[in-house]
């Protein structure tokens, strides 16, 4: 599977969330379906993303790119450390967090 382009069709057809503080919040009310952090997002915001994942029961996928990666493979021109799927649309990315 082409991560970045699943990535990209989520962003463009189903509803995704980007940024930091905005997917903590989803991630705490347990509406997301998947989070998506960057390879080199800062440590203290991957072990809360992973204590409230953990606590909704809500998979994060390590993005094996940067953060600069990650906003091209959203579309964006500026840098996302994390992504909340919230719907996939027509995209699989939602079998990323089936593989753990």
């Amino acid at each position: 599977m082409d991560v970045s382009k699943e990535i990209r069709q989520a962003v463009d057809t189903g509803n995704v969330i980007l940024g930091t503080d905005k997917s903590r919040k989803v991630l705490k009310i347990g509406q997301a379906k998947l989070v998506i952090v960057s390879s080199n997002c800062r440590s203290e915001v991957l072990e809360d993303i992973r204590r409230y994942s953990g606590l909704a029961n809500i998979p994060v996928h390590i993005f094996a790119g940067d953060s600069a990666e990650l906003g091209l493979a959203c579309g964006k021109p500026f840098l996302v450390s994390v992504l909340a799927v919230l719907e996939p649309g027509v995209s699989n990315i939602l079998s990323l967090g089936k593989t753990k």
